[in-house]
């Protein structure tokens, strides 16, 4: 299937098959219930060079104990140890945890940031961990990008997607994929999908929801592009190409013009796809040529 008739029935393709997989293979962690942004903190500092086995034997524990960054900051170092002893590294943990508890006390009065600039300026969180709290803390719609969901995007998007994309690049597709309603369901399908379906060694393909919009499953299965086809696609993309940059626009503002996806022109253009009519119709009209120009 072609990215611009499957994204584009508006991207409900990809969430509805990510609700549907997610609710039936849920797993659950401690962490995942309704919790403040300072409770889905420490998961992910738990979580950090562990499984999540081992974190959720004391998660909640390590809550009862330190309910707030206050707790963390005015610990003795010893009970911080000795909290995270099972988790190993605890010494390294416990130093790490402290300086960031110290640094937002700090500089945000001990709340932690809900913004994603912030978020990444905090001593010890990555890319991953903010928005998670972003998401599942805050509740605000953003995309959880973690090594699993890049292996998703990667493979589905693999003909469309650059050899070595930037997290950029992939956090835009991600947040473009994002469904507006139930983010946090759709987050944690994803990352149970990425985790137990789109394994990085022995995909179960077969069980994949995705299966029949992924370009490496095709790949894998010898479903490629239709040789008569790929002339046309390239041509098509020359065209658009040309036209695109005589009018002195970026591939953004030229999706922006036509009310299409970014990523629709950045497919069209790389000769991955042949655009519907109805979508070379409004490339036409941004452009301001007749549509059979694209053909």
């Amino acid at each position: 299937m072609c990215f611009t008739k499957w994204s584009f029935q508006e991207k409900s393709f990809f969430a509805d098959r990510v609700f549907q997989w997610g609710r039936q293979n849920f797993s659950f962690f401690p962490w995942r219930l309704d919790r403040s942004p300072y409770e889905i903190l420490v998961a992910e500092l738990l979580l950090k060079r562990t499984t999540a086995t081992a974190a959720s034997r004391v998660y909640e524990d390590f809550l009862s104990e330190f309910p707030s960054l206050q707790e963390v900051a005015a610990a003795p170092d010893e009970d911080l140890v000795n909290a995270l002893s099972s988790l190993g590294l605890q010494n390294q943990r416990a130093r790490s945890m402290k300086h960031l508890a110290d640094w937002l006390l700090s500089k945000h009065d001990g709340e932690i940031p809900d913004d994603l600039g912030a978020l990444l300026e905090v001593p010890g969180l990555g890319d991953y961990s903010a928005t998670a709290i972003l998401s599942f803390g805050y509740s605000v719609p953003t995309a959880v990008l973690d090594a699993n969901v890049e292996r998703i995007l990667l493979r589905v998007f693999g003909n469309t997607l650059p050899t070595r994309p930037s997290w950029k690049l992939l956090r835009e597709v991600a947040q473009f994929l994002l469904p507006k309603d139930g983010h946090k369901e759709y987050n944690y399908g994803l990352l149970d999908l990425g985790r137990q379906i789109c394994r990085y060694t022995n995909p179960r393909c077969g069980e994949c929801p995705l299966a029949s919009i992924c370009d490496f499953y095709n790949r894998s299965t010898g479903k490629e592009t239709r040789p008569e086809n790929v002339e046309k696609m390239k041509s098509q993309a020359s065209k658009l190409r040309m036209i695109r940059r005589d009018r002195g626009l970026s591939l953004k503002r030229l999706a922006e013009m036509a009310k299409v996806s970014k990523l629709t022109v950045i497919r069209i253009e790389a000769g991955k796809t042949s655009p519907r009519r109805e979508t070379l119709v409004k490339l036409g009209r941004a452009l301001n040529v007749p549509p059979e120009e694209l053909r």
